[in-house]
């Protein structure tokens, strides 16, 4: 019976801990794996409005992270771990389109949304390759 107990809450604890970090998912939205220009997601740019972006770019995914704490701590977690997951896929920088607000009375848990930016005058034989593949397979879907 100990052991039942014991069991229970272990997974009620690792199930708190999962709903505290807030649920992820990615939205493709071109094509994907371009290629690596940045080793490090420490190294990538990041913007809060897209006049900043000064380069012709392309967004080629959407992050986000839903029930995020509305905490600068878990802000800045996710927003590395989102750095990091867009430098290993080709991406350029990050367009955040909501964060933390330092002056919010609002706690309550918060969706962080990023669009992964693709600079479009860098680009390898490659991903020129992959983007016209990307867009082929996009024309077909609009033929119907």
């Amino acid at each position: 019976m100990k052991n039942y107990l014991l069991l229970t809450l272990i997974t009620l604890s690792l199930t708190a801990c999962v709903i505290a970090q807030g649920k992820e998912d990615y939205i493709p939205v071109g094509p994907q794996n371009l290629s690596v220009q940045i080793k490090n997601g420490k190294d990538m740019p990041i913007f809060t409005n897209v006049t900043q972006i000064t380069r012709p770019w392309a967004n080629i995914g959407v992050q986000r992270m839903k029930n995020l704490p509305n905490d600068p701590k878990a802000i800045s977690a996710t927003i590395l771990k989102f750095q990091n997951f867009a430098a290993a896929h080709g991406g350029d920088a990050l367009l955040i389109k909501q964060y933390y607000d330092e002056e919010a009375k609002n706690r309550r848990p918060i969706t962080l949304a990023t669009n992964i930016v693709k600079y479009l005058d860098n680009l390898t034989p490659e991903d020129d390759a992959k983007i016209t593949e990307f867009a082929k397979t996009a024309a077909m879907g609009r033929e119907s």
